[in-house]
């Protein structure tokens, strides 16, 4: 065997630091052996290829680019050389190094010079896995519609290349079309019986028709043995997560983490869902288990962010923390809304209102069917005092999801803020309540109202039918609150402990108690003791001591 094979035979092998040593020998021997041929011209070139791989694999990813632009070059000179080289044949083709230096580029989120490496690969030489990569590219540049091209001829090529028919729904192209290309491709005679009912689900997804979304899907699981698939049931928890359906949707990315604790697709609406519903324990074993699973992907960081959120630190290191975390996956995937949104949430916690409205606006930009972005952006404007920007972001809001539950909540809620149109939200937020009998977030708003107008007896009777089918945290305190108001004491120092029996940090509820004490001058009955009754918080758990620490308070905003 002569040096060339025994590069060949590492390469086979994958043992990538070996063959790293091996070519760079070989071919330093190459550039300054003038008398005795090591290699030829064609082996040379197969070997700079090998060479670029090892050092791909071993993610030296600056140092492989400058190796594969090198083997390019030499592949070139190949081709003008008058006789042809022997062996030439049988090397690696120019396309498949093109698509290696691509790699190279985009591990180094250099997302422009990797596009422009592709777009000058010949149409007809395109395989699916090129036009795949351009298709994504393309969407990170803004250009649809040269995407939805890329995407048609990889399912084209592979029927069965699902992410690349999600690709074309999304980008609003007709379920019926989609199915007609993809039925169009398949061997005549095969059959998939799930597979148009799956079409159908992701068509209505994307045309933003949820209900019909989740029956579809639902459909599949009972009707198609699919029952308990853990990507199906991701399509049926984020369908509901988008129509507001956020008690449902988390019982579902509940039971898809339980099904498969590996899965990351959606752990971010997950995370945020749990931190909504101040799920601390859950949320930090989500967490933890996410980043131990990856930290290239988006959504362990998502996790880590609103984690970050709910632990007991200063406000402002423990924001700075969810800004540092949100950061980092919007570096790995800037098209995450996710990480928009959870970034926006930090910085409006730091009161950088400015920064945080920035963000919110691009969330809304790339994904106005995202409830979670309006709602942050009309938050940033109310935070302001900008009532009129913040009631023409509502509107627009309507406009976009139409009459719900918590549209007219929202739309109250802003309403509410000025003292001459208080009136008007009360309408808004008794639709609301009508609309969805589940939905608390109408009743909240309405009590903030009541209490406002101190129409005291009627918020405790709003929160008292509330408490026959709900028992929140929250409306124990606010319940308390009115009964405090009306001199009930017993009353209300009853609501307040049981909200601190649901939510023992709830500041509301403890300030409650310091506030009846010292109206009374007396002491909770029998000597109670708020800290020694709820005992101690896990939450004390957090990131102290972290060498992360100096990065969070360095953070740049921007």
């Amino acid at each position: 065997m002569n040096l060339y094979d025994h590069i060949k035979q590492l390469h086979q092998a994958e043992l990538y630091g070996d063959l790293k040593h091996l070519s760079s020998f070989v071919l330093s021997l190459c550039d300054n052996s003038a008398e005795v041929e090591v290699l030829s011209l064609p082996q040379k070139y197969q070997c700079l290829v090998h060479f670029g791989d090892a050092l791909y694999h071993t993610e030296e990813f600056k140092k492989a680019e400058s190796i594969f632009r090198k083997s390019l070059l030499l592949k070139k000179a190949i081709n003008k050389s008058k006789g042809k080289c022997s062996g030439s044949a049988d090397v690696i083709s120019e396309v498949d190094v093109k698509f290696k230096l691509y790699q190279c580029l985009f591990q180094q989120k250099q997302n422009t010079e990797a596009l422009n490496v592709l777009e000058s690969i010949n149409t007809k030489q395109r395989t699916a896995k090129i036009n795949l990569a351009l298709a994504k590219l393309y969407l990170r540049d803004g250009r649809d519609r040269s995407a939805m091209t890329c995407y048609k001829e990889v399912v084209r090529e592979h029927p069965l290349a699902l992410e690349a028919a999600v690709g074309l729904l999304t980008l609003g192209m007709k379920g019926a079309d989609v199915a007609s290309l993809i039925m169009n491709s398949l061997p005549h005679g095969t059959s998939c019986e799930w597979l148009s009912s799956w079409i159908k689900g992701h068509a209505y997804l994307s045309s933003k028709e949820y209900s019909n979304a989740v029956q579809t899907f639902r459909h599949m699981e009972t009707k198609t043995c699919l029952k308990d698939n853990v990507q199906l049931l991701n399509c049926v928890g984020e369908a509901r997560f988008y129509d507001g359906q956020y008690s449902q949707a988390m019982a579902v990315f509940q039971r898809v983490h339980a099904l498969d604790p590996l899965v990351l697709k959606n752990m971010d609406l997950y995370a945020f869902l749990l931190k909504r519903e101040k799920k601390f324990k859950e949320l930090q074993g989500l967490a933890q288990q996410l980043m131990c699973i990856s930290d290239g992907a988006t959504e362990p960081w998502v996790a880590m962010g609103y984690y970050s959120l709910m632990c007991i630190t200063k406000p402002k290191e423990r924001a700075a923390r969810a800004v540092y975390f949100a950061q980092k996956a919007y570096q790995i995937d800037p098209r995450s809304i996710q990480a928009l949104i959870l970034k926006g949430t930090a910085l409006l916690e730091l009161k950088k209102i400015q920064d945080a409205t920035l963000h919110f606006l691009e969330a809304v930009r790339l994904a106005p069917h995202r409830f979670e972005a309006y709602n942050g952006l009309i938050e940033c404007y109310l935070s302001n005092n900008k009532i009129k920007d913040a009631l023409t972001w509502a509107g627009r809001m309507i406009r976009t999801h139409g009459n719900s539950a918590r549209t007219f909540t929202l739309y109250a809620s802003v309403l509410s803020k000025d003292p001459n149109m208080i009136s008007k939200a009360k309408p808004y937020l008794e639709k609301a309540m009508k609309m969805d009998p589940s939905s608390l977030d109408p009743v909240y708003n309405m009590c903030e109202i009541l209490a406002q107008e101190q129409q005291h007896d009627r918020g405790i009777e709003l929160l008292q039918k509330q408490l026959e089918s709900h028992s929140t945290g929250r409306l124990h305190q606010l319940l308390g609150d009115f009964l405090a108001q009306t001199n009930r004491i017993q009353e209300a120092m009853d609501q307040y402990i049981i909200t601190l029996t649901m939510e023992p940090l709830n500041v509301k509820a403890r300030e409650g108690i310091e506030r009846l004490e010292k109206d009374n001058d007396m002491g909770l009955e029998g000597g109670y003791d708020v800290e020694v009754e709820m005992g101690g918080s896990d939450n004390d758990a957090d990131f102290e001591g972290s060498d992360m620490e100096s990065t969070w308070s360095e953070t740049d905003f921007s």
